[in-house]
């Protein structure tokens, strides 16, 4: 019930900001910086809430666009498998791997005729 109060009490101040010609927030984080944490403690949580969502949504289709493009350009005989590793490797770009650490797994994953050194 307090948040239903709390939404009522945010609605009247901001139409009676509107009526007397003042402009109005028009985002979530201008909405935060006019919002008194006392009065409006549960309209602030979810305005905090509702500013962290597009970084959020705009992760996810990055990674949703990446793998489109991987699909497109790569529609070969590509199994799921391969296509998850590159479609990681593609998105998180930004850490670092070690190679000596990729050739010890990929040396130790089996057993090979021919025995893997450098």
């Amino acid at each position: 019930m307090q948040l239903q109060t709390e939404l009522e009490i945010w609605k009247t101040k901001w139409q009676r900001i509107k009526s007397d010609g003042h402009d109005v927030c028009q985002d979530a984080l201008s909405s935060i910086e006019n919002c008194n944490n006392i009065i409006y403690p549960t309209v602030h949580k979810l305005l905090s809430i509702i500013a962290c969502l597009p970084i959020s949504v705009a992760s996810a289709e990055r990674s949703f666009s990446t793998l489109r493009r991987l699909k497109t350009w790569l529609r070969s005989k590509m199994g799921q498998e391969r296509l998850t590793g590159l479609a990681l490797l593609n998105i998180h770009h930004t850490i670092t791997i070690s190679i000596d650490d990729v050739i010890n797994r990929f040396a130790n994953k089996k057993n090979r005729n021919i025995d893997f050194v450098l």
